[in-house]
């Protein structure tokens, strides 16, 4: 992705902060006549293992539908783009001290480069439900164990699994760093009291210290 040096960080820790805080992923890979193929699936952090680890001690697990069609270039080896989009927001000029200046937009977004180790077995995909359900909905936990167990296998049946292996990754956060102290300050003050993303980008200027 274009990413000037300003708005390019090396910070794996917030990286993998945004990552856990906006799970949802595009994978992106390439299918037949030289198209790509675009799934949202939520992912999840994991440490690395296994013969096919990639060259970071991290991975992303996740799932998707059986039925669709894009689970046939989930093969192993395969080689996806997972991109993870945070919060984001238009940036008005207003922002600025001088009226010779244009709108322009905030976000955060991690892209990772990976290779795909397809996971099909039941044992797998019950680990890779429970840790969601323990990421997002803890309470849950106890019903998914209660449900029949025929249930719980016909489920499921209808999803393949998958562990990415990290090959590479890339931070973007643009937010504002080319501006002026002043003009950021401002922007953060405002966004500390706007919509829900304006105040997640808030949050995030005052974490990076920006």
């Amino acid at each position: 992705m274009y990413n000037p040096k300003h708005f390019k960080l090396d910070d794996l820790s917030a990286a993998q902060r945004l990552m856990r805080e906006h799970p949802l992923a595009l994978l992106i890979g390439p299918v037949q006549q030289n198209k790509d193929a675009v799934t949202h699936a939520p992912l999840i952090l994991r440490p690395a293992g296994g013969a096919a680890a990639g060259v970071h001690d991290w991975c992303l697990e996740g799932h998707m539908a059986r039925a669709n069609p894009h689970q046939q270039w989930m093969t192993d080896g395969a080689e996806l783009l997972a991109v993870f989009s945070g919060p984001d927001a238009y940036v008005s000029p207003g922002f600025y001290e001088t009226p010779l200046n244009v709108p322009t937009w905030n976000y955060l977004t991690v892209h990772v480069s990976v290779r795909v180790e397809r996971l099909d077995d039941a044992a797998f995909k019950d680990a890779v439900l429970k840790r969601l359900i323990a990421q997002h909905e803890p309470s849950y936990a106890a019903q998914w164990r209660g449900l029949p167990p025929d249930y719980q296998a016909k489920m499921l049946a209808a999803i393949v699994g998958f562990r990415l292996h990290v090959q590479s990754w890339e931070f973007k956060a643009k937010l504002s760093q080319n501006r002026a102290v002043g003009e950021r300050e401002r922007m953060r003050a405002q966004w500390a009291q706007g919509s829900a993303d304006q105040q997640e980008l808030a949050q995030w200027m005052s974490l990076l210290d920006l």
